[in-house]
């Protein structure tokens, strides 16, 4: 049988902590990766830093499209911005713990 995730708030409340330190490394890790983006790629990374902040916030967000642009994105970045495709895969994977 398989755990419910959310059950136990005090794993939520380390995956939001995890998501935290990952946004802010996402925030710092922007502005050389921006020079590089054209300006779709650049949108999507700031929608998807928004419905980040607002999951570690507990406000009400379409969790499952953020997802789906979140690895959209990471595969997009692999090539050209490794480092920011390694954040975004780890806010990916702190996600999938959340359930969500």
């Amino acid at each position: 049988m398989r755990k419910d995730r959310h059950k136990n708030p005090a794993d939520a409340s380390a995956h939001k902590e995890v998501l935290r330190e990952d946004l802010k490394k996402l925030h710092a890790e922007l502005p050389s990766a921006a020079k590089n983006l054209d300006d779709d790629l650049h949108a999507l990374l700031r929608e998807v830093a928004n419905d980040i902040e607002q999951i570690v916030g507990d406000e009400p967000v379409e969790a499952q499209s953020g997802r789906e642009r979140l690895e959209k994105l990471t595969v997009k970045f692999e090539v050209d911005h490794p480092r920011l495709a390694n954040i975004l895969g780890e806010i990916a994977d702190t996600l999938g713990k959340l359930g969500i």
